[in-house]
């Protein structure tokens, strides 16, 4: 799933002059796209359930506003990062505080979470002339160990002839992170030493620049870049790495990882990251289909680098009616402080920690597939859409190597004249 804070933070600077312009050529129009979720892992993994309502009016012939409303239910259980061995005793807060698990002859290397988070986004665009428009926005995330609150600018620029648009923004967030029952504990110290500090704090910066082309009468292209950097607490104060040795099960011969220690994980205090982003929307045929393809390439400073390829293909089945098969690839690297486990081969000797080390699967070797189709209609007052996606996540050395999950979306629209 995408990261909410990530989608409110920049969402104003994503927008391009030509959406806000098309909205002030409808005086006094209100649209309501209103949507469902459901994110189901396979497993008895993690569950959500997200309700989302984006409403954008014009209040002027050159104001146009964006109000976004997401409120999500997450439950189910989430890999710790720690091995599953069975020779291990110890205590561990779950995720989202939803209290501590206690295994005694048996690892904890999932625990089960329960959090609501609520997001609000806002933006105001406002056309200067005919060809710019300044677009203001600000956000803001809660959940029960996470606050997030953001602002962005949005400067958008179209030519003489309105077949090119040249987007500039900047966004900022301050973010504050932190466990239910306490703050946040001790980077790669032991898990049983329940050493506490207080509250991470976060500060993220994202500039992005890019250029929307007409390039014929049915062909639309788009290319951004997009710089962040993130200054503060970036370690999830939940995740841990396993001390283990390599046993031999005397009963069956078969070896099998014995857990000596628990630690939390450590991650880096700051972050630089570069995304490119470019897509084409091209229309053919007699009945209009549309095919629409993009390519993200991104690259950080932890050693992470991914290429994403995104398909879809609209096909009218009639003048109300169309169905839409999309296909996702993403490959990535893993971070070059992720780790397994720390092997300790004598147990007689302490090991030496590094200065940073996670084994989040989600910072592994992993390669994704996303496949599905969308189907829309108009109804009498509004536009239907339903949208069923199976993603499947393959990781390299992760404990859960693989992660399985089904994505089911009712949306409605509504244009209020």
């Amino acid at each position: 799933m995408n990261n909410i804070k990530s989608k409110l933070s920049i969402a104003s600077c994503t927008l391009l002059g030509g959406t806000a312009q098309q909205a002030t050529a409808i005086e006094n129009s209100w649209d309501l796209d209103s949507s469902f979720l459901y994110y189901s892992e396979a497993d008895d993994r993690v569950e959500i359930k997200k309700a989302m309502a984006f409403l954008t009016g014009d209040i002027s012939a050159e104001d146009t506003v964006n109000v976004n409303l997401v409120l999500d239910t997450m439950s189910g259980a989430t890999p710790t990062g720690a091995v599953r061995s069975k020779n291990s005793s110890v205590s561990f807060s779950s995720a989202s505080g939803a209290g501590s698990s206690t295994v005694d002859g048996g690892s904890v290397d999932r625990v089960n979470f329960s959090d609501t988070r609520l997001g609000i986004a806002l933006s105001w665009a406002h056309s200067q002339d005919r060809l710019t428009t300044l677009t203001y926005g600000g956000s803001l995330s809660v959940e029960k160990d996470y606050q997030s609150y953001g602002a962005s600018i949005n400067y958008s620029l179209d030519t003489e002839d309105r077949l090119s648009t040249y987007t500039f923004g900047f966004a900022g967030s301050f973010d504050e992170i932190y466990r239910k029952t306490d703050g946040t504990p001790e980077p790669l110290s032991k898990v049983d030493d329940n050493n506490i500090f207080s509250n991470g704090e976060r500060y993220a910066y994202d500039f992005i620049v890019g250029v929307t082309k007409v390039l014929n009468r049915k062909t639309v292209g788009q290319l951004n870049y997009t710089l962040s950097y993130s200054d503060g607490y970036h370690t999830d104060p939940y995740k841990v790495i396993s001390e283990v040795n390599l046993v031999e099960d005397t009963g069956t011969g078969e070896f099998a990882w014995a857990e000596l220690n628990r630690y939390y994980e450590a991650r880096p205090d700051n972050r630089l990251r570069h995304a490119i982003f470019t897509s084409m929307a091209h229309q053919y045929g007699e009945s209009g289909e549309t095919v629409h393809a993009s390519y993200r390439f991104y690259t950080d400073d932890w050693g992470v680098s991914s290429n994403t390829l995104d398909l879809t293909h609209r096909t009218p089945l009639s003048s109300t009616s169309y169905i839409e098969p999309h296909f996702r690839y993403y490959l990535a690297s893993a971070a070059d402080f992720f780790v397994h486990s720390f092997n300790n081969t004598d147990v007689s000797t302490p090991i030496t920690l590094p200065e940073y080390a996670s084994a989040d699967y989600r910072l592994d070797d992993s390669v994704g597939v996303t496949a599905g189709i969308e189907y829309g209609t108009k109804l009498s007052g509004g536009d239907f859409r339903a949208r069923i996606e199976y993603i499947n996540w393959q990781y390299e050395e992760a404990e859960y190597d693989e992660t399985k999950a089904l994505v089911l979306q009712f949306s409605y629209q509504k244009l209020f004249d």
